[in-house]
This record gives C-alpha cells, sequence and structure tokens, in this order.
C-alpha cells in the first residue's frame, strides 16, 4: 500500500468524535489538501462505482475500489475522477482531483475503509493499516 496523496498527512483521524458524521465519529481518515489535488490508488484494485450512489455526503465524485486483500476503500469529496466502474488500476496510479464537494468544512480526500461494497453505519475500519502495509 501507499498513501492516497504524495507526502500527504492525515489531518482528521479515524474515530475522531463530532457532530459533523451520523455514527458521531470519524468512520475514515482526511487528508486536508488544496483543491485540484491529484490522489492515488494505494493498491491493485477494481473500481466498484464512480458519482454518488452512497448520497451526496460524499460528494460528487466518490470513487469505491475493491483492494483484494484489504476490502474496499472509498476516496470522497472529489471534484474530478479518471476512472469509471470496471476500471482495473494499479497502485500509485493516479484516481482524480481532490475538491470540497458533499459534508466538508474545506477541500481534502476522506479515505475509508469498509468490509464490502456498500456503506454500512458504523462498519468503518480505521484505514491506517492500508497506509502502513
Amino acid at each position: 500500500m501507499a498513501l492516497p496523496i504524495k507526502n500527504g498527512k492525515v489531518t482528521t483521524p479515524f474515530g475522531k468524535e463530532g457532530h459533523m458524521w451520523k455514527t458521531g465519529r470519524h468512520e475514515g481518515a482526511d487528508f486536508a489538501v488544496p483543491d485540484g489535488t491529484p490522489f492515488f490508488a494505494m493498491a491493485d484494485g477494481v473500481v466498484e462505482s464512480v458519482g454518488t450512489a452512497w448520497g451526496k455526503a460524499y460528494g460528487d465524485h466518490r470513487i469505491v475500489i475493491h483492494h483484494p486483500g484489504f476490502g474496499y476503500v472509498v476516496y470522497a469529496h472529489g471534484e474530478s475522477a479518471k476512472v469509471k466502474p470496471g476500471d482495473k488500476v494499479k497502485k500509485g496510479q493516479e484516481l482524480g482531483k481532490t475538491g470540497h464537494s458533499g459534508n466538508v468544512t474545506g477541500p481534502h480526500l476522506h479515505v475509508e475503509l469498509q468490509k464490502g461494497p456498500g456503506w454500512a453505519r458504523g462498519g468503518g475500519i480505521d484505514p491506517k493499516k492500508l497506509f502502513e502495509a
């Protein structure tokens, strides 16, 4: 695995408590970066979906990729996507550009790990293991 943002730093960690999130805690990890920052696949995988299928909270260009061995990774709040459902992606491949669409307080990339292809309230897994693998 690799970080989804070159030289990225987690600015809002998994599990942080707050009113911004339906579960009362943050279900992923955020990287605060300027709009238009490229973000990258953390491992080889297959694009499951692109768009707002989980609702507008995740933004206009939410990308879900199945990374075998890790689960389903959500890359959210983007301003653009360079992939489409069914695409095979390689570790380090650019997926899109960051933005600030959806439920946000500023531009960033939200990375969330789920066991399955759909969102499960409270089902997020700390993606930190992906960054360190």
